[in-house]
């Protein structure tokens, strides 16, 4: 009997082990699909460079450029920058958009990400 109850809980904490690799290996692989440089549009459709890293840190080519940060929100890219803005960079039905906020402000525009040289 004290054999078998062991057993059972062996392969219950063996399935929650593995459910918890798996959930972690997929944020991984989410944060994977933004790491890189990207062409966006502003409102006019200038195209400038943003770049997300691995370690969170966020900068852009636009104007002057800026420097932030960025994280994960539900799957998506979510971009705070220093200067008070942000980008919401996520996969709709017409590909990879940019939601851009400020305070004066807000617009949608397409973003692609650029390939390796």
């Amino acid at each position: 009997m004290f054999f078998k109850i062991k057993k059972i809980i062996v392969k219950d904490l063996f399935r929650i082990f593995i459910i918890i690799f798996l959930f972690f290996t997929s944020l991984k692989a989410d944060t994977n699909l933004w790491v890189g440089k990207w062409i966006a549009m502003d409102k006019w459709k200038s195209e400038f460079t943003i770049e997300l890293n691995k370690d969170g840190t966020a900068f852009s080519d636009y104007a002057n450029g800026t420097e932030g940060s960025w994280k994960l929100v539900d799957g998506n890219a979510k971009i705070s920058w220093d200067n008070g803005k942000s980008d919401f960079i996520f996969i709709g039905v017409m590909g990879y958009q940019r939601l851009h906020k400020s305070k004066q402000s807000s617009y949608t525009a397409g973003i692609k990400k650029k390939l390796p040289n």
